[in-house]
């Protein structure tokens, strides 16, 4: 809840940082070189906080629904997809997928420094799988595996997970019905004099 309503304060002011925009270029470049996207393609972006990764990539597939739990970001999200002229296709939803249902099928479903964020992880793994298609693409850019804390050290009430094993989290996926998980390093993000890894996960939704 905490985590929720920092993020509904930050909204407005989130695409701001530079470093976010970065980011979000690094790892739509990524996925486009990792996933075969196509114009007829169904695609669920997860935590997307402003959206701005899949306004990247709106061009690449047919339609976006762009869901975050945070209201602010969820309000942001739409304002920034109708300034781009994108409401035919991108719509914004709060809804947390660990917890509450959404409708439809999806070719593919994307997320960007999201899953840090989700305690039941396994839970959403296990969502997602039943969002998509038989054969479809789950791509996943977060953290590298951060084993002091240091990424998030001044949030004192961050109650998520500090990065991710690449095997442990591909282990995760196949328990939740994915195959074929591979990773690449798609970016770094430099917090202090630290550096931490970005990865991009892929893996397929199992028959």
């Amino acid at each position: 809840m905490h985590e929720r309503m920092r993020f509904d304060d930050e909204a407005a002011t989130w695409d701001d940082d530079a470093s976010h925009e970065e980011r979000q270029v690094a790892v739509a470049r990524a996925i486009e070189e990792a996933v075969t996207l196509g114009p007829r393609m169904r695609a669920l972006d997860v935590g997307a906080g402003t959206g701005r990764l899949s306004i990247l990539l709106s061009d690449r597939v047919g339609s976006v629904v762009v869901t975050d739990p945070s209201a602010g970001m969820v309000q942001v999200a739409q304002e920034r997809i109708e300034a781009a002229g994108l409401s035919d296709r991108l719509r914004a939803v709060q809804v947390d997928l660990t917890t509450e249902p959404l409708g439809g099928a999806y070719d593919v479903v994307w997320s960007s420094m999201a899953l840090h964020h989700v305690q039941d992880l396994d839970g959403l793994l296990r969502s997602l799988a039943g969002l998509l298609v038989n054969g479809g693409w789950l791509a996943i850019a977060d953290l590298d595996e951060d084993p002091d804390g240091a990424f998030h050290a001044e949030k004192v009430d961050f109650d998520g997970h500090h990065g991710f094993d690449r095997q442990r989290l591909a282990e995760q996926l196949a328990d939740a019905g994915f195959a074929e998980a591979s990773f690449v390093d798609a970016s770094t993000i430099l917090k202090g004099d630290r550096e931490f890894g970005l990865f991009l996960c892929t893996a397929t939704k199992g028959a």
